[in-house]
């Protein structure tokens, strides 16, 4: 199609200037726009569109370009008859002159004001180039889905805009079919859309947008979506989820609740720390993601009990110990939500927790991200007018901002603790330990809060979260429960190992002195050869309770048979691999040649 399009363009004898405006104030330029315009005629020639509609009209040079290359066709043009953005006051009383002959319309309005264009689904809609990029951007959003083909006009004509309609193609671009770039006078940009509506206006509910979490979007966009596909929910790699187990982890162990539950990695973790657990979730591919996680990870399977619905329609039954809504409350409406806190809160037991994770903090999109936009134009940088991804945009019915989160978990329960985190979340319990000023709450990317119907103590819920020193493991014990009979040389392996826990207190990967599974590895004659192996995040082992874990280890370059020496090691303490103050477990590993 472009090579055809090209050749006509080359050898047309098509010339605007026939019924070009005499008194057009550029009409300077009009020698080198007679190619420009007999490109846009190739472009209708070879698409011979039935319906056209054209975003910012002028003197209706296009217009008239378009209907003498496909003489059926009727036209809608819109345009805010104004001097803005290389309009000309007035200039589209000579486009209706110019195509009198044709089915020819005009609609003085301003686009930017519609939620969506009128006249139904068009072959060719053509967006005007000269306008800022919020209004190139909310222009193509328009034509999603009303357009067989979409035609920008200008995409070189400034590098604002080509930044902008840029990031609307990286943004969309699941819903493109083909983007076809044709260099020239200002660049034309062709587009093929798929025939999938976005929505574009506010939706009453989360139940009208069941329909876009597929699994495409839980493997592909859903935070922690890389690490769910390197091993399951094995390890929670991604900070969010880590973060969000951990504060579930606070609990009692018992009956726990996971409300949209997703991909399952939160639902695996509560599992196999002890909980009976219920996943709820109304995708079909997120029930099935967790189903899969489940069965790669669990030993028990049956702890965790999965129901694909609403959330607020979901059979809860007696008490829970905790209850996580991870990234959940921002999909929810104002008043789903109010059915989901007081469902949750009159089944939560009397010591039991109610996590919750959200992002966006609103307040970073309204008053942050602002702030950097001028900042950025006043560096002449980029910046996305647009900092939501389109995930965002459509799934994102109900941003939540800090005050609003805290009185609607207040009405519910009686004690809340609600903070600020940065995005990275490396330092997400940091506003535990301080308060934020207004410019980091405004920064801040994330939003936590943990509810009860107990006192939550500040100071003891971080205290929770660490781990502290300790001499000695004498209570604890470490089981090698599979492992390879050979492995190839510079390989990574796992072992799975059981690890109980009969000491009084709790084991983590917690700073300030987080404890990890390692080990040290020797020859078949008794030679050291790695001394710091690999370390494994443990999920946390609570007194009394036993966790399967999936250790990470490497095998040396060189062949022979191995003895790994299995334990734990408390970073910047010391190692637990001597009798009697901790566990280990040696296993014999045959390593052989790559290949072998």
């Amino acid at each position: 199609m472009l090579q055809e399009i090209l050749h006509l363009a080359s050898a047309a004898t098509y010339d605007f200037r026939v019924t070009a405006c005499p008194q057009d104030p550029l009409k300077r330029n009009f020698a080198e726009w007679v190619p420009y315009y007999r490109l846009k005629w190739a472009i209708s020639r070879v698409l011979q569109p039935r319906r056209i509609l054209e975003i910012g009209v002028r003197f209706g040079y296009s217009a008239a370009a378009f209907l003498d290359a496909s003489p059926g066709a009727t036209y809608l043009g819109i345009d805010n008859d104004s001097e803005t953005y290389g309009g000309h006051k007035g200039a589209v009383q000579w486009a209706r002159r110019i195509t009198g002959g044709a089915a020819a319309e005009y609609l003085i309005a301003d686009s930017q004001q519609m939620v969506e264009f009128p006249g139904g689904a068009y072959d060719l809609v053509h967006i005007d180039g000269q306008q800022d990029g919020v209004g190139s951007i909310q222009d193509l959003r328009k034509a999603l889905g009303r357009a067989k083909y979409i035609l920008v006009d200008g995409f070189f004509w400034t590098r604002e805009n080509f930044l902008h309609v840029s990031e609307f193609l990286y943004r969309y671009r699941d819903l493109l079919q083909s983007v076809v770039v044709i260099p020239g006078y200002a660049g034309e940009l062709l587009i093929t859309p798929l025939r999938v509506q976005s929505p574009n206006g506010p939706v009453a509910s989360s139940a009208a947008l069941r329909h876009t979490y597929t699994e495409s979007y839980y493997l592909q966009d859903c935070g922690g979506f890389d690490s769910y596909k390197n091993d399951k929910g094995l390890h929670l790699s991604d900070w969010r989820l880590r973060s969000v187990a951990d504060l579930a982890d606070l609990a009692p162990v018992g009956r726990a609740l996971d409300l949209g539950c997703g991909r399952g990695e939160i639902s695996v973790h509560l599992a196999r720390i002890g909980h009976e657990v219920l996943a709820i979730d109304y995708s079909d591919s997120a029930i099935a993601l967790a189903r899969a996680a489940a069965a790669e990870n669990a030993d028990q399977p049956a702890k965790i009990a999965f129901h694909c619905g609403d959330v607020n329609e979901a059979p809860f039954s007696g008490r829970y110990d905790v209850a996580v809504a991870s990234d959940l409350v921002e999909h929810m409406s104002p008043g789903e939500l109010d059915r989901l806190y007081s469902r949750v809160a009159s089944h939560l037991s009397p010591q039991g927790v109610f996590v919750v994770h959200t992002f966006p903090n609103l307040w970073y999109y309204t008053y942050e991200y602002k702030r950097r936009l001028r900042e950025a134009r006043k560096l002449q940088a980029y910046l996305p007018i647009e900092p939501r991804s389109r995930y965002e945009e459509l799934m994102h019915i109900n941003e939540q901002s800090p005050r609003v989160l805290r009185r609607q978990l207040q009405t519910y329960f009686g004690h809340v603790l609600l903070w600020f985190a940065a995005h990275s979340l490396e330092n997400r319990f940091e506003n535990l330990e301080r308060r934020f000023s207004v410019a980091e709450m405004r920064s801040a990317g994330d939003l936590f809060a943990v509810a009860s119907h107990s006192p939550i103590d500040r100071r003891a819920l971080l205290d929770g979260l660490a781990m502290r020193p300790i001499s000695a493991l004498k209570e604890v014990s470490l089981v090698v429960r599979q492992k390879p009979a050979s492995v190839p040389a510079g390989s990574r392996f796992r072992v799975q190992v059981r690890l109980l826990n009969q000491s009084g207190g709790e084991l983590k990967s917690q700073p300030p002195n987080p404890i990890h599974l390692s080990y040290h590895c020797y020859s078949l004659n008794g030679e050291l050869i790695v001394f710091d192996g690999l370390r494994t995040r443990i999920p946390v082992a609570k007194p009394g309770l036993a966790v399967n874990i999936s250790m990470d280890l490497e095998a040396p370059a060189a062949q022979g048979r191995c003895r790994f020496r299995l334990t734990l090691v408390q970073e910047g303490v010391r190692w637990f691999d001597e009798i009697p103050e901790g566990p280990f477990e040696d296993c014999w590993i045959e390593v052989v040649e790559l290949g072998v």
